[in-house]
């Protein structure tokens, strides 16, 4: 048996600034097929764990070029359709002149993607895909945050998604697409698919798996699959900054031989009497540090700027809580990555390691993530190259690139700036400055939970700051156009009716 490898995907943000080209999705090109083995295997991806199953079974991978960033997906605005036809044009020529000999196709998506022309991307893939291989057997992985539709489910053979947020299993998810696959190949499964949609948006920053009402379904959908015998099930926290009909949470369930309404009912309504914990409190930069200043014990606060998330399609150059920490001007204050390419540019052609500058940082994309700072007098204090190995969970072992990287002290504020977007998932994004995070008391950074996964265990507390961004934690500040309405948060519950609503077709 032979399987093919694909990946294709981006978590789109319909409310930041600009367009995802080819060229900021994938700013390094296509992972070359030939290099995927020494890229993947062995390390926590999707495409990691795919290929753990079929070397497992004794099945041959055979993998495509791939779109990338930092091993996964990477996030931004919604997406040219340029460049969806691009990656998919590029990614079915090469199905094309490999279709007769495999078996089937293992395509990792993110699941909360959407271009201008093709609000559900994955959906539009997976059209395309089937318009080469047929009816041939074809599974995927997908992110949690997925806005999951009826059409994804009719075009695919079996859907699985991570389940923890922060997510340390993309591994076991690709492990489990493929493992599955496999067995459809073998005859010795017969998946059925149900896909059961809940009127409710969750913000991004409180849709987490680590405690609360998160980790909660997480512990139930577990215990259930287990008890019920089923191939699988996801609870999809969905992408809610994704201003599409078909964003919202989700609960998928896969079976074996039968359709599993029944079960897809009774999970999605354990979700909803769980609804009204999803929401979050909102302190700005000023109350967070106040906050995170208390809480130090021995060691550092990590205070994470949600709002202006890397990973949630934002800028990553947001200036509110740098702004906070320079006026403080705290001893063991670091603040990073602030994406600045010009900055960073500029400071690695003309200046050296203890060089003083003064020079304007971050602010540079969208207004509402705040002006540029200006950091007068500022001592260079490392250069580098911005290439690290991860050690988080979520990608542990993928090389990332955050491209030229300088660090800056400004008073006692250690600044890092850094040439892509990419939010921090561990302390390698401040290690490859040379900053000991040992000495830090608090540490300001980008994300809204994957950083958890790592430092959930090195900090000695996490306070979350929402200043204006692109990333709110409060969506009614969304101008939504195009989900589906009346939904939880936007509109009052009275107009609500949840019923099941269980789509066209269920199966491929």
């Amino acid at each position: 048996m032979r399987i093919l490898i694909c990946q294709f995907g981006n978590e789109t943000n319909s409310f930041a600034l600009g367009k995802t080209t080819w060229e900021t999705l994938s700013p390094l090109g296509w992972v070359k097929g030939e290099t995927v083995f020494e890229r993947f295997e062995g390390t926590a991806t999707y495409v990691g764990g795919a290929i753990r199953a079929m070397r497992e079974a004794g099945v041959e991978p055979v993998p495509i070029d791939l779109s990338t960033k930092g091993g996964n997906f990477g996030a931004g605005p919604t997406m040219t359709m340029e460049c969806a036809s691009y990656a998919m044009d590029h990614i079915t020529e090469q199905v094309k002149e490999r279709l007769d000999s495999i078996d089937g196709v293992f395509f990792a998506v993110h699941g909360g993607g959407s271009a201008d022309e093709a609000e559900d991307l994955e959906a539009y893939c997976f059209q395309r895909m089937r318009q080469v291989i047929g009816d041939l057997p074809m599974m995927s992985s997908l992110d949690a945050h997925a806005n999951m539709s009826h059409e994804m489910v009719a075009l695919s053979h079996g859907l699985f998604g991570i389940k923890t947020v922060p997510h340390i299993d993309c591994e076991a998810a690709g492990y489990l697409a493929a493992n599955t696959l496999i067995a459809t190949v073998r005859g010795e499964v017969k998946p059925r698919m149900v896909l059961c949609r809940l009127p409710l948006l969750i913000p991004a920053t409180t849709g987490f798996t680590l405690s609360g009402a998160g980790k909660e379904i997480l512990d139930h959908t577990r215990k259930y699959r287990e008890e019920h015998g089923l191939l699988d099930v996801t609870f999809f926290f969905g992408f809610s900054a994704t201003d599409v009909p078909c964003s919202s949470c989700s609960v998928l369930v896969v079976a074996d031989g039968y359709e599993p309404k029944e079960e897809a009912w009774e999970l999605a309504n354990y979700v909803w009497e769980r609804r009204d914990r999803f929401a979050g409190e909102s302190l700005s930069c000023s109350e967070a540090l106040d906050r995170a200043e208390k809480q130090i014990r021995q060691g550092y606060v990590v205070i994470n700027e949600a709002s202006d998330n890397p990973g949630g399609g934002a800028p990553g150059d947001g200036t509110h809580l740098l702004r906070e920490m320079l006026r403080r001007d705290g001893k063991g204050y670091v603040m990073g990555p602030i994406c600045d390419p010009e900055a960073a540019g500029l400071i690695h052609r003309d200046y050296h390691v203890g060089d003083r500058i003064t020079i304007a940082v971050g602010g540079k994309t969208d207004p509402r993530a705040g002006e540029p700072v200006l950091l007068e007098d500022a001592l260079i204090v490392n250069l580098s190259d911005g290439q690290l190995i991860s050690a988080a969970p979520i990608n542990r072992g993928v090389k990332m690139n955050y491209g030229k990287s300088v660090r800056l002290r400004k008073g006692n504020v250690d600044v890092i700036l850094v040439s892509d977007r990419f939010q921090v998932y561990d302390d390698r994004t401040f290690l490859m400055t040379g900053c000991d995070l040992s000495q830090a008391r608090v540490l300001g950074l980008k994300s809204m939970n994957h950083f958890k996964g790592y430092f959930q265990h090195t900090a000695d507390a996490i306070v979350t700051a929402d200043p204006p961004g692109t990333c709110p934690i409060d969506l009614k500040l969304y101008p939504y156009q195009r989900v589906n309405r009346p939904i939880l948060p936007l509109d009052d519950e009275s107009q609500i009716r949840f019923v099941p609503d269980w789509g066209k077709n269920q199966e491929a």
